[in-house]
């Protein structure tokens, strides 16, 4: 049963990234080239890792606190400069920014959730704890998605910047201290409604991302 569980929390952790690849956007980008993002987005958490060390104050991981969320939330802002230096040193696709997107997102799971999946998930206690996390793994997919095509409209389109920004800052700072609030302070017991809220989130933004490359 263990192992039926872990095999289940892999599965939908790393199959809907595959299959949106496979069977969507292997046009755009080539195996090689969706490893080589990945690579660039371990630099660039490496550097917020830098960052986060350096500038926020240690606290407890389970419990909020605004200011400390915040200064976490603005050091995410580095992925927005990852992504604006890869579509401006290059002239990519839309579907290749879906790609980039798809892989920092896949690379975010290799790098936060593979290790807790693969020590945690066997245990003998059945726990919900790694069904959402896997979820979880979805809805930042769905994230970096849309922050790569918002990045590649910035940068191709600076006519729409205003709204852009404003698409970004949401995304990138109020999402994020929200579901903080939400997970360690507002429903601590109840984390499924944190990962329905940042779901809902992500689906609002993924939605403009989409209106706006449209447009």
């Amino acid at each position: 049963m263990t192992l039926m569980h872990l095999a289940n929390c892999v599965a939908l952790t790393f199959v809907p990234p595959w299959m949106i690849y496979k069977y969507k956007l292997q046009e755009f980008a080539t195996t090689p080239q969706c490893v080589q993002a990945g690579f660039w987005y371990a630099t660039i958490q490496l550097l917020q890792l830098i960052l986060t060390a350096t500038f926020v104050p240690s606290g407890d991981p389970n419990s909020f606190d605004v200011a400390q969320e915040s200064m976490k939330a603005f050091i995410t802002f580095a992925d927005c400069l990852g992504l604006y230096y890869t579509f401006s040193a290059r002239k990519l696709a839309l579907g290749a920014a879906v790609v980039i997107g798809l892989s920092w997102g896949t690379a975010e799971s290799v790098l936060h959730r593979l290790v807790p999946l693969a020590v945690e998930a066997r245990g003998l206690q059945f726990t919900w704890k790694h069904t959402l996390t896997s979820v979880e793994a979805n809805i930042s997919l769905g994230t970096y998605m849309a922050l790569a095509v918002l990045m590649w409209l910035w940068v191709r389109k600076p006519a729409q910047r205003t709204s852009i920004i404003i698409v970004i800052i949401l995304q990138r700072f109020i999402v994020p201290v929200t579901t903080s609030f939400l997970r360690n302070s507002a429903f601590v017991e109840t984390p499924a409604i944190a990962v329905a809220a940042e779901a809902a989130m992500m689906g609002t933004f993924a939605f403009l991302a989409l209106k706006m490359s449209s447009s």
